[in-house]
């Protein structure tokens, strides 16, 4: 039985994504889906600020296209516009709205 590796629609070379992760300091990670791959940077402080500005009620995914759109750097574009494909990365994009667990400790 042979296994057949295929590559992602957007699969970028390995130098590219380790000239990304040298790049940005917080980061890079990938999100695939339907076949297409799309890298995105780790958010901060400012690209998070930018996403959560889009917050409303009637519009409940504006955060996440926000978020995807300034933290976007390469791969397939096609996971931006198809709306199938955009949402089934939604629940990884939450992820990073959710950032580092932290801990409270009362003294």
């Amino acid at each position: 039985m042979t296994t057949e590796i295929t590559e992602l629609k957007g699969q970028e070379s390995s130098s590219q994504i380790e000239e990304w992760k040298q790049k940005y300091q917080y980061g890079i990670y990938a999100v695939e889906v339907g076949g297409h791959v799309a890298y995105f940077k780790n958010p901060g402080r400012h690209e998070l600020n930018c996403a959560l500005t889009k917050a409303d009620k009637e519009r409940a995914l504006a955060v996440f296209e926000e978020l995807a759109s300034v933290t976007y750097i390469g791969g397939s574009e096609e996971v931006l516009k198809d709306d199938q494909m955009f949402i089934g990365i939604c629940q990884e994009l939450k992820v990073k709205l959710d950032g580092k667990k932290a801990r409270l400790v009362n003294l």
